[in-house]
């Protein structure tokens, strides 16, 4: 993408400048905490069984997103990636899904008009 100029924005423009901003706010990160005044912070086993869950529901996601839209593949992709949480409930993973499915639809298929299905074909 062409970058442009700040009078003449380009679609390279913003990305660019946003892979900055992000490069910089790493470094400074990554500095402070190699600095002999960090604290020391342990880092316990990874949880085999919540990383599952997690990378399985995307997963998932991106398979069922042709075949039930994006507001559903979602939906799949909360409640199951919930289940890799050690708070999980029922009643929280419901109202999740609910509360991002609408904004999901609203943004991507209302407000940025995404060319992928927002719902199954079936109801197309």
């Amino acid at each position: 993408y062409t970058l442009g100029t700040a009078e003449d924005i380009g679609p390279g423009y913003f990305p660019f400048w946003l892979s900055v901003l992000l490069g910089v706010l790493g470094a400074v990160l990554a500095l402070s905490a190699l600095a002999p005044r960090a604290q020391r912070t342990d880092i316990g086993r990874l949880d085999w069984r919540s990383t599952l869950w997690i990378v399985g529901a995307v997963l998932l996601f991106a398979f069922l997103l042709e075949y039930l839209g994006v507001v559903l593949a979602m939906a799949v992709l909360v409640l199951v990636s919930s289940r890799g949480s050690h708070e999980f409930t029922w009643k929280g993973a419901l109202g999740s899904t609910l509360v991002l499915a609408v904004l999901v639809y609203l943004v991507f298929v209302v407000g940025l008009h995404l060319q992928f299905p927002a719902w199954p074909t079936l109801f197309a």
